[in-house]
């Protein structure tokens, strides 16, 4: 295996490991109970959304610059 897959599968595993804390910690920050006492994720507004977007657009230009 050379440089460059060996580069491209770690770091495909890193983020998937960060990817995967990322949800279990949003879920557990956000979580709420419903009326028939299940649980519910509350929609991200699109400003949310979009604030995260240009956040992990922020982080990828740090991480390649």
């Amino acid at each position: 295996m050379n440089y460059r897959t060996r580069t491209l599968l770690i770091g495909s595993l890193i983020g998937a490991l960060i990817g995967a804390l990322a949800g279990y910690l949003y879920f557990n920050s956000n979580v709420k109970m419903n009326e028939a006492g299940e649980e519910q994720l509350p929609v991200p507004s699109a400003g949310d959304a979009l604030k995260l977007g240009l956040s992990l657009l922020g982080v990828l230009r740090l991480i390649t610059g």
